[in-house]
Protein backbone atom coordinates (compact mmCIF):
# COMPACT_ATOMS: atom_id res chain seq x y z
CA UNK A 1 0.00 0.00 0.00
CA UNK A 2 2.91 2.34 0.86
CA UNK A 3 4.54 1.87 -2.41
CA UNK A 4 1.11 2.59 -4.25
CA UNK A 5 0.51 6.33 -2.65
CA UNK A 6 4.41 7.02 -3.15
CA UNK A 7 3.75 6.30 -6.56
CA UNK A 8 0.79 8.67 -6.75
CA UNK A 9 2.69 11.37 -5.14
CA UNK A 10 5.48 11.34 -7.92
CA UNK A 11 3.13 11.56 -10.64
CA UNK A 12 1.15 14.43 -9.28
CA UNK A 13 4.40 16.09 -8.73
CA UNK A 14 5.06 15.77 -12.22
CA UNK A 15 1.77 16.73 -13.52
CA UNK A 16 2.31 19.96 -11.20
CA UNK A 17 4.56 21.30 -12.85
CA UNK A 18 2.85 21.78 -15.96
CA UNK A 19 0.85 24.47 -14.05
CA UNK A 20 3.36 25.84 -12.11
CA UNK A 21 5.90 28.42 -13.83
CA UNK A 22 8.93 26.93 -14.59
CA UNK A 23 12.30 28.76 -12.67
CA UNK A 24 15.88 28.40 -13.51
CA UNK A 25 19.01 28.95 -10.94
CA UNK A 26 22.39 28.79 -11.58
CA UNK A 27 24.13 24.74 -10.76
CA UNK A 28 26.29 24.51 -7.75
CA UNK A 29 29.21 22.40 -7.15
CA UNK A 30 27.66 20.97 -3.50
CA UNK A 31 26.19 17.28 -3.38
CA UNK A 32 22.31 18.36 -3.31
CA UNK A 33 20.39 14.44 -2.48
CA UNK A 34 17.08 15.90 -3.93
CA UNK A 35 19.05 16.88 -7.07
CA UNK A 36 20.94 13.01 -7.04
CA UNK A 37 18.02 11.51 -6.56
CA UNK A 38 15.44 13.24 -9.37
CA UNK A 39 18.50 13.57 -11.91
CA UNK A 40 17.75 9.44 -12.56
CA UNK A 41 13.91 10.68 -13.14
CA UNK A 42 13.59 13.85 -14.88
CA UNK A 43 16.42 15.62 -17.90
CA UNK A 44 19.76 14.35 -18.01
CA UNK A 45 21.38 16.86 -19.92
CA UNK A 46 24.66 16.40 -22.55
CA UNK A 47 27.15 18.95 -23.17
CA UNK A 48 29.73 18.65 -25.92
CA UNK A 49 32.12 21.76 -26.88
CA UNK A 50 33.97 21.46 -30.40
CA UNK A 51 36.82 23.78 -32.27
CA UNK A 52 38.56 23.40 -35.19
CA UNK A 53 41.97 22.29 -34.18
CA UNK A 54 44.13 24.24 -36.80
CA UNK A 55 42.75 27.80 -35.38
CA UNK A 56 44.71 26.70 -32.04
CA UNK A 57 47.98 24.91 -33.83
CA UNK A 58 49.10 28.38 -34.92
CA UNK A 59 51.07 30.03 -32.47
CA UNK A 60 50.51 33.00 -30.59
CA UNK A 61 53.09 36.15 -31.40
CA UNK A 62 53.60 38.78 -28.78
CA UNK A 63 51.66 41.62 -29.84
CA UNK A 64 50.32 40.09 -32.48
CA UNK A 65 46.78 39.51 -34.50
CA UNK A 66 43.99 38.76 -31.86
CA UNK A 67 42.92 34.91 -32.23
CA UNK A 68 39.67 34.28 -32.69
CA UNK A 69 37.93 31.02 -32.05
CA UNK A 70 34.88 29.55 -32.79
CA UNK A 71 32.97 27.35 -30.23
CA UNK A 72 30.54 24.97 -31.07
CA UNK A 73 27.90 23.84 -28.52
CA UNK A 74 26.44 21.01 -28.42
CA UNK A 75 23.76 20.06 -26.07
CA UNK A 76 21.35 16.94 -26.10
CA UNK A 77 19.19 15.07 -23.20
CA UNK A 78 18.94 11.45 -22.48
CA UNK A 79 15.41 10.34 -20.60
CA UNK A 80 14.93 9.25 -16.79
CA UNK A 81 12.43 7.30 -15.63
CA UNK A 82 10.06 10.44 -16.53
CA UNK A 83 11.83 11.45 -19.00
CA UNK A 84 9.11 11.37 -21.93
CA UNK A 85 6.80 13.34 -19.75
CA UNK A 86 8.88 15.86 -18.54
CA UNK A 87 9.93 16.59 -22.16
CA UNK A 88 6.43 16.78 -23.34
CA UNK A 89 6.09 19.57 -21.17
CA UNK A 90 9.51 21.48 -21.94
CA UNK A 91 9.53 20.48 -25.30
CA UNK A 92 9.98 24.18 -26.83
CA UNK A 93 11.58 25.20 -23.45
CA UNK A 94 14.71 27.23 -24.06
CA UNK A 95 17.85 25.83 -21.98
CA UNK A 96 20.02 28.01 -20.81
CA UNK A 97 24.15 27.49 -21.12
CA UNK A 98 26.58 29.98 -19.49
CA UNK A 99 30.71 29.77 -20.62
CA UNK A 100 32.98 32.14 -18.57
CA UNK A 101 37.02 32.42 -18.04
CA UNK A 102 38.36 31.00 -14.86
CA UNK A 103 42.11 30.89 -15.79
CA UNK A 104 44.45 31.65 -17.66
CA UNK A 105 48.56 32.92 -17.96
CA UNK A 106 48.74 36.01 -16.42
CA UNK A 107 50.67 37.42 -19.63
CA UNK A 108 47.40 35.88 -21.44
CA UNK A 109 44.60 38.22 -22.48
CA UNK A 110 41.14 35.81 -23.32
CA UNK A 111 37.47 37.08 -23.85
CA UNK A 112 34.46 35.08 -24.92
CA UNK A 113 31.89 37.06 -27.30
CA UNK A 114 28.92 35.96 -25.75
CA UNK A 115 28.69 34.20 -22.40
CA UNK A 116 24.92 33.44 -22.24
CA UNK A 117 23.44 30.73 -24.61
CA UNK A 118 19.97 29.88 -25.02
CA UNK A 119 19.55 26.70 -26.93
CA UNK A 120 15.84 25.46 -27.66
CA UNK A 121 15.27 22.02 -25.99
CA UNK A 122 16.39 18.31 -28.65
CA UNK A 123 12.86 17.54 -29.87
CA UNK A 124 14.21 13.88 -28.62
CA UNK A 125 16.77 12.05 -27.60
CA UNK A 126 18.37 11.74 -30.85
CA UNK A 127 18.69 15.15 -31.48
CA UNK A 128 21.53 17.42 -31.00
CA UNK A 129 21.12 21.26 -31.00
CA UNK A 130 23.70 23.40 -30.90
CA UNK A 131 24.39 27.51 -30.51
CA UNK A 132 28.39 29.30 -31.39
CA UNK A 133 30.17 32.15 -29.51
CA UNK A 134 33.27 32.93 -29.85
CA UNK A 135 36.81 33.33 -27.55
CA UNK A 136 39.04 35.87 -28.22
CA UNK A 137 43.03 35.13 -27.27
CA UNK A 138 46.14 37.53 -27.16
CA UNK A 139 49.47 37.15 -25.85
CA UNK A 140 51.77 40.08 -24.28
CA UNK A 141 55.47 41.12 -25.02
CA UNK A 142 56.59 39.24 -21.90
CA UNK A 143 54.81 35.79 -22.80
CA UNK A 144 57.75 33.04 -23.12
CA UNK A 145 58.65 31.57 -26.45
CA UNK A 146 57.24 27.63 -26.76
CA UNK A 147 54.95 27.64 -23.63
CA UNK A 148 51.88 26.40 -23.46
CA UNK A 149 48.79 28.64 -23.33
CA UNK A 150 45.87 27.15 -21.74
CA UNK A 151 42.48 29.00 -21.44
CA UNK A 152 40.62 27.50 -18.65
CA UNK A 153 36.81 27.81 -19.36
CA UNK A 154 33.98 26.97 -17.18
CA UNK A 155 30.47 26.02 -18.44
CA UNK A 156 27.68 25.69 -16.43
CA UNK A 157 24.08 24.31 -17.93
CA UNK A 158 21.42 25.65 -15.23
CA UNK A 159 18.81 23.28 -14.59
CA UNK A 160 14.91 23.63 -15.10
CA UNK A 161 13.00 23.35 -11.95
CA UNK A 162 9.47 22.48 -11.25
CA UNK A 163 7.00 22.65 -8.08
CA UNK A 164 8.21 26.06 -6.61
CA UNK A 165 11.83 25.38 -8.13
CA UNK A 166 11.97 22.40 -5.78
CA UNK A 167 12.20 19.71 -7.88
CA UNK A 168 15.32 19.67 -10.99
CA UNK A 169 13.88 18.19 -13.63
CA UNK A 170 16.24 18.64 -16.05
CA UNK A 171 19.63 18.15 -14.01
CA UNK A 172 22.09 20.75 -14.47
CA UNK A 173 25.79 20.45 -14.67
CA UNK A 174 29.12 22.90 -14.36
CA UNK A 175 32.04 21.50 -16.07
CA UNK A 176 35.33 22.51 -16.88
CA UNK A 177 37.54 22.46 -20.26
CA UNK A 178 40.75 24.08 -21.69
CA UNK A 179 41.52 26.08 -24.81
CA UNK A 180 45.25 25.87 -25.29
CA UNK A 181 47.84 27.27 -27.70
CA UNK A 182 51.85 27.51 -27.97
CA UNK A 183 53.12 30.50 -27.70
CA UNK A 184 55.74 31.61 -30.75
CA UNK A 185 59.12 32.72 -30.82
CA UNK A 186 58.89 36.88 -31.57
CA UNK A 187 62.95 38.07 -32.65
CA UNK A 188 63.61 41.60 -31.27
CA UNK A 189 66.99 42.76 -31.01
CA UNK A 190 68.23 46.31 -30.33
CA UNK A 191 71.30 48.00 -31.49
CA UNK A 192 72.96 50.71 -29.70
CA UNK A 193 76.71 52.25 -30.65
CA UNK A 194 78.14 53.55 -27.18
CA UNK A 195 81.16 55.44 -28.85
CA UNK A 196 78.96 56.18 -32.10
CA UNK A 197 79.88 54.90 -35.39
CA UNK A 198 82.29 57.38 -37.37
CA UNK A 199 85.92 56.37 -36.00
CA UNK A 200 89.05 57.55 -37.42
CA UNK A 201 91.06 55.09 -38.82
CA UNK A 202 95.25 55.88 -39.51
CA UNK A 203 96.37 53.65 -42.19
CA UNK A 204 98.08 50.27 -40.91
CA UNK A 205 96.77 50.49 -37.08
CA UNK A 206 93.60 48.50 -35.43
CA UNK A 207 90.62 50.52 -34.29
CA UNK A 208 87.55 49.19 -33.04
CA UNK A 209 83.90 50.32 -32.05
CA UNK A 210 81.84 48.50 -29.44
CA UNK A 211 78.08 47.65 -30.56
CA UNK A 212 75.75 46.72 -28.38
CA UNK A 213 72.89 44.46 -28.98
CA UNK A 214 70.15 43.60 -26.52
CA UNK A 215 67.45 40.71 -26.80
CA UNK A 216 64.01 42.37 -26.58
CA UNK A 217 62.06 39.61 -28.02
CA UNK A 218 60.36 36.37 -25.85
CA UNK A 219 63.03 33.90 -26.39
CA UNK A 220 66.87 32.79 -26.16
CA UNK A 221 68.41 34.47 -29.33
CA UNK A 222 71.44 33.28 -31.47
CA UNK A 223 72.16 36.79 -33.18
CA UNK A 224 74.45 35.89 -36.26
CA UNK A 225 76.99 38.80 -37.48
CA UNK A 226 78.29 39.47 -40.60
CA UNK A 227 80.44 42.04 -42.67
CA UNK A 228 78.68 42.77 -46.04
CA UNK A 229 80.13 45.18 -47.53
CA UNK A 230 83.59 46.83 -47.03
CA UNK A 231 86.96 48.71 -49.31
CA UNK A 232 89.30 46.52 -51.02
CA UNK A 233 92.59 46.10 -48.88
CA UNK A 234 90.75 46.50 -45.41
CA UNK A 235 90.63 44.29 -42.81
CA UNK A 236 87.47 44.33 -41.00
CA UNK A 237 85.89 41.30 -38.77
CA UNK A 238 83.86 41.49 -35.82
CA UNK A 239 82.37 37.85 -33.97
CA UNK A 240 79.95 35.61 -35.91
CA UNK A 241 77.19 35.58 -33.16
CA UNK A 242 76.11 36.46 -30.01
CA UNK A 243 73.57 34.11 -27.78
CA UNK A 244 71.23 36.14 -25.98
CA UNK A 245 69.12 35.50 -22.73
CA UNK A 246 65.63 37.23 -23.25
CA UNK A 247 66.74 40.73 -21.73
CA UNK A 248 70.30 40.37 -22.13
CA UNK A 249 72.75 43.08 -23.98
CA UNK A 250 76.19 42.02 -24.84
CA UNK A 251 78.87 43.86 -26.53
CA UNK A 252 81.50 42.78 -29.07
CA UNK A 253 84.06 44.70 -31.26
CA UNK A 254 83.91 45.52 -34.88
CA UNK A 255 87.23 45.62 -35.63
CA UNK A 256 89.05 47.63 -39.13
CA UNK A 257 92.53 47.74 -40.18
CA UNK A 258 92.98 50.29 -43.16
CA UNK A 259 95.51 49.73 -45.63
CA UNK A 260 98.73 51.88 -46.06
CA UNK A 261 97.34 54.41 -48.70
CA UNK A 262 94.28 54.75 -46.75
CA UNK A 263 93.09 58.59 -46.84
CA UNK A 264 89.55 59.93 -47.34
CA UNK A 265 86.38 58.40 -45.88
CA UNK A 266 84.92 54.52 -46.33
CA UNK A 267 81.94 53.12 -45.46
CA UNK A 268 81.62 49.42 -43.67
CA UNK A 269 78.27 47.60 -43.53
CA UNK A 270 77.16 44.80 -40.81
CA UNK A 271 73.96 42.94 -40.54
CA UNK A 272 72.64 40.89 -37.60
CA UNK A 273 70.10 38.26 -38.05
CA UNK A 274 67.87 36.52 -34.85
CA UNK A 275 67.48 33.02 -34.92
CA UNK A 276 65.58 31.08 -32.26
CA UNK A 277 68.03 29.47 -29.91
CA UNK A 278 65.60 26.55 -29.64
CA UNK A 279 64.76 26.08 -32.97
CA UNK A 280 66.83 27.95 -35.44
CA UNK A 281 64.79 28.05 -38.43
CA UNK A 282 62.39 30.41 -37.11
CA UNK A 283 64.32 33.84 -37.68
CA UNK A 284 63.54 37.56 -37.88
CA UNK A 285 64.50 40.34 -40.05
CA UNK A 286 67.79 41.19 -40.04
CA UNK A 287 69.44 44.27 -39.04
CA UNK A 288 71.49 46.48 -40.89
CA UNK A 289 73.96 49.57 -39.71
CA UNK A 290 76.62 51.51 -41.65
CA UNK A 291 80.01 52.61 -40.39
CA UNK A 292 82.17 55.64 -41.40
CA UNK A 293 85.91 55.41 -41.15
CA UNK A 294 88.06 58.64 -42.19
CA UNK A 295 91.79 59.63 -42.08
CA UNK A 296 93.31 62.90 -43.31
CA UNK A 297 96.96 61.98 -44.55
CA UNK A 298 98.91 65.20 -43.25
Amino acid sequence: MGNKFLVAGIVLLLLGAGTIPVLSQPITMESDPVSDFWEHFGLISTVVVSWDANVTEEPLIPRGEIRVVPLQVSFSIMYGVFGRLIHLLFRNQLVTVKLSIVEMPEWCTAVIAQGTLSILMPPDEDTVMTATTQLSVAVKDQAPAFELCPVKIQLTVEPLQGLFGFIPLLQGSTQDFHVTFIVGYKPLIQLQYPQGNVIETPPLVQVELPIQITNLGNGKTIVENEVVNYPDGWVVSLPEQLILEVGETKEMNLSLVAPADFSGEAVITVNYTPHSFDDYELVGPTWYSSFFAYYQAP
